[in-house]
Protein backbone atom coordinates (compact mmCIF):
# COMPACT_ATOMS: atom_id res chain seq x y z
CA UNK A 1 0.00 0.00 0.00
CA UNK A 2 2.98 2.33 0.45
CA UNK A 3 3.97 3.74 -2.88
CA UNK A 4 7.57 5.09 -3.80
CA UNK A 5 7.24 8.41 -5.71
CA UNK A 6 9.05 6.56 -8.97
CA UNK A 7 5.64 4.63 -8.83
CA UNK A 8 3.47 7.43 -8.27
CA UNK A 9 5.04 9.06 -11.05
CA UNK A 10 4.20 6.20 -13.45
CA UNK A 11 1.09 5.67 -12.46
CA UNK A 12 0.20 9.26 -12.94
CA UNK A 13 1.51 9.07 -16.76
CA UNK A 14 -0.50 6.40 -17.28
CA UNK A 15 -3.13 7.83 -16.86
CA UNK A 16 -4.50 5.39 -13.55
CA UNK A 17 -6.81 6.66 -11.16
CA UNK A 18 -4.63 7.03 -7.67
CA UNK A 19 -5.48 8.20 -4.27
CA UNK A 20 -2.61 8.92 -2.09
CA UNK A 21 -2.20 9.39 1.66
CA UNK A 22 0.83 11.73 2.30
CA UNK A 23 1.74 11.11 5.94
CA UNK A 24 4.32 11.44 8.18
CA UNK A 25 5.27 9.15 11.50
CA UNK A 26 5.58 11.82 14.10
CA UNK A 27 1.79 12.82 12.78
CA UNK A 28 -0.54 12.21 15.52
CA UNK A 29 -3.95 13.06 13.02
CA UNK A 30 -1.61 10.81 10.13
CA UNK A 31 -2.01 7.73 12.40
CA UNK A 32 -5.85 8.27 13.50
CA UNK A 33 -6.46 8.46 9.57
CA UNK A 34 -4.50 5.51 8.67
CA UNK A 35 -6.95 2.66 9.57
CA UNK A 36 -9.86 5.04 7.86
CA UNK A 37 -7.88 5.38 4.32
CA UNK A 38 -6.78 1.47 4.38
CA UNK A 39 -10.83 0.37 5.08
CA UNK A 40 -12.11 2.31 2.19
CA UNK A 41 -8.83 1.03 -0.18
CA UNK A 42 -9.73 -2.57 1.11
CA UNK A 43 -13.30 -1.55 0.38
CA UNK A 44 -12.65 -0.80 -3.00
CA UNK A 45 -10.55 -3.79 -3.81
CA UNK A 46 -13.46 -6.39 -3.08
CA UNK A 47 -15.31 -4.27 -5.08
CA UNK A 48 -13.02 -4.39 -8.05
CA UNK A 49 -12.42 -0.39 -8.76
CA UNK A 50 -10.14 0.70 -10.70
CA UNK A 51 -9.63 3.24 -7.94
CA UNK A 52 -6.02 2.59 -5.94
CA UNK A 53 -5.51 3.92 -2.97
CA UNK A 54 -2.09 4.78 -1.08
CA UNK A 55 0.05 5.50 1.45
CA UNK A 56 3.06 7.88 0.97
CA UNK A 57 6.11 8.54 3.90
CA UNK A 58 6.69 12.42 3.23
CA UNK A 59 10.38 11.50 4.66
CA UNK A 60 11.11 9.43 1.59
CA UNK A 61 10.91 11.88 -0.82
CA UNK A 62 10.95 15.26 0.49
CA UNK A 63 11.56 17.17 -3.54
CA UNK A 64 8.70 15.49 -4.83
CA UNK A 65 6.31 16.08 -1.73
CA UNK A 66 7.39 20.27 -2.35
CA UNK A 67 6.89 19.83 -6.29
CA UNK A 68 3.35 18.55 -5.35
CA UNK A 69 2.63 21.51 -3.10
CA UNK A 70 2.35 19.61 0.10
CA UNK A 71 2.47 21.54 3.08
CA UNK A 72 1.25 19.58 5.92
CA UNK A 73 0.22 16.32 6.85
CA UNK A 74 -1.87 14.56 6.07
CA UNK A 75 -3.05 15.93 2.88
CA UNK A 76 -5.03 13.54 0.51
CA UNK A 77 -4.61 13.76 -3.38
CA UNK A 78 -5.88 12.60 -6.59
CA UNK A 79 -4.86 11.73 -10.03
CA UNK A 80 -6.67 10.76 -12.69
CA UNK A 81 -6.26 11.13 -15.98
CA UNK A 82 -2.48 12.42 -15.60
CA UNK A 83 -3.99 14.99 -13.34
CA UNK A 84 -4.65 16.20 -10.05
CA UNK A 85 -8.02 16.22 -9.47
CA UNK A 86 -8.39 16.37 -5.62
CA UNK A 87 -6.52 17.86 -2.69
CA UNK A 88 -7.16 17.87 0.92
CA UNK A 89 -5.10 18.77 4.03
CA UNK A 90 -6.19 17.31 7.40
CA UNK A 91 -8.49 14.55 8.27
CA UNK A 92 -11.17 12.94 6.07
CA UNK A 93 -13.87 10.16 6.99
CA UNK A 94 -14.27 7.13 5.40
CA UNK A 95 -17.44 8.27 3.67
CA UNK A 96 -15.84 11.47 2.57
CA UNK A 97 -12.96 8.81 1.09
CA UNK A 98 -15.72 7.07 -0.64
CA UNK A 99 -17.29 9.90 -1.89
CA UNK A 100 -13.87 10.88 -3.78
CA UNK A 101 -13.36 7.62 -5.21
CA UNK A 102 -16.82 7.33 -6.52
CA UNK A 103 -17.95 10.94 -7.35
CA UNK A 104 -14.84 12.87 -8.52
CA UNK A 105 -12.70 9.82 -9.83
CA UNK A 106 -15.80 8.65 -12.12
CA UNK A 107 -17.09 12.03 -12.70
Amino acid sequence: MEITSNELREKINRNEKVVVDFWASFCGPCKMMKPLFESVSNTLITQSSDVQFYTFDIEQDREFVQSLGIRGVPTIKAFNDGKEVFTKAGIMRENELMDLAKNVLHG
